[in-house]
């Protein structure tokens, strides 16, 4: 098994360095349409499902966008608080991520310019089951604040260069 902590301080010196050819982490992946709105994706290799509920012309298979986005971003701050942890030598028994979000069909119909077709407010609630002091763990989530990439996404407005390819 891997030590993570070891891994976080070799990773980190790599950052310091600031090579940007060092530090990037590329990512791709490809999703298409299989079966009504039943998609599948492939990612580093590996295969997601997503869905929409029967109550909206799915086959209520697997979770939505929406919700696949969120458990992106709960997974993300599990892993960011996790390897932090690891790195600063804070215990950590187990971590759970709680959220919760709302769309609001007039942004996705676009019947109300005013009305954003993404999220609304999100509430996440971190859980960190832990022997260490409160401090600690506040520390922790210094961290996941500031560093988890997923985070950001959601917090950030997000360069997206979007292109149709047309084909007969």
């Amino acid at each position: 098994m891997i030590n993570l902590g070891e891994l976080m301080r070799n990773l980190r010196n790599v950052a310091l360095r600031g090579n940007p050819a060092e530090c990037a982490e590329p990512m791709s992946g490809v999703t298409r349409q299989v079966a009504g709105l039943r998609s599948e994706g492939t990612f580093g290799g590996l295969n997601v499902v997503i869905d929409e509920p029967v109550v909206f012309g799915g086959t209520g298979s697997a979770p939505n966008p929406a919700e696949v986005a969120l458990a992106a971003l709960g997974a993300s701050l599990e892993v960011t608080l996790r390897c932090y942890a690891e790195y600063l030598g804070v215990p950590v028994k187990s971590i759970s991520v709680a959220l919760s979000g709302a769309l609001d069909s007039r942004g996705f119909f676009g019947t109300d310019p005013a009305i954003r077709s993404g999220f609304g407010p999100l509430e996440v609630v971190v859980s960190v089951e832990s022997p260490a002091a409160p401090a600690e763990v506040e520390k922790l989530m210094t961290h996941v604040n500031r560093c988890c990439p997923v985070l950001d996404v959601f917090r950030s407005p997000q360069t997206v260069n979007l292109r149709l390819n047309h084909s007969p």
